[in-house]
């Protein structure tokens, strides 16, 4: 929805539809890349941003394929690991969601607002119909901050 500079995107997590407002920046690439798709595709009607085969939506599994191919390519493929309490494995498209809500979160810190009146604008944002389900992204704020603290004793101890 390039007038709205929105997003629309059908059965994401818990079947739900969602409008998603992007970025000034974003939505100027995404008229670039519709341009140039109209360009090289002759009576491009497709309602899809991506497309694959025969003018359908590109697919799952080959938006997961081409995903951890770049995630390879790009070398931001990571074991799985733990900080604090919380498991990190390797990145999948959703992990940008819970990216967005983990830097959401800590933008909010870094501008010296309480997390606490910011999580149930990001629920709602997020489509979450139960607040903990949000609650969860301060969880890895607070592992991260702990585990920098933990490097940090540490890195002092070595010191001494």
């Amino acid at each position: 929805r390039p007038d709205e500079k929105t997003i629309y995107i059908e059965k994401t997590k818990f079947k739900k539809d969602r409008l998603i407002p992007i970025p000034i920046a974003v939505a100027g690439q995404i008229d670039n890349y519709l341009s140039s798709r109209s360009a090289l595709i002759k009576n491009d009607i497709n309602p899809y941003l991506f497309i694959g085969g025969q003018q359908n939506k590109l697919g799952e599994d080959r938006i997961r394929f081409i995903f951890h191919n770049v995630v390879h390519q790009i070398g931001i493929n990571s074991p799985r690991k733990i900080i604090g309490d919380t498991t990190f494995g390797n990145p999948t498209p959703h992990s940008l969601r819970h990216s967005f809500a983990v830097n959401t979160l800590k933008s909010a810190i870094t501008r010296k607002q309480s997390p606490q009146n910011v999580l149930p604008v990001l629920a709602t944002y997020m489509g979450h119909v139960e607040y903990r389900h949000t609650m969860k992204y301060l969880r890895v704020v607070d592992a991260e901050s702990r585990t920098n603290l933990l490097n940090f004793a540490g890195t002092r101890r070595d010191e001494s």
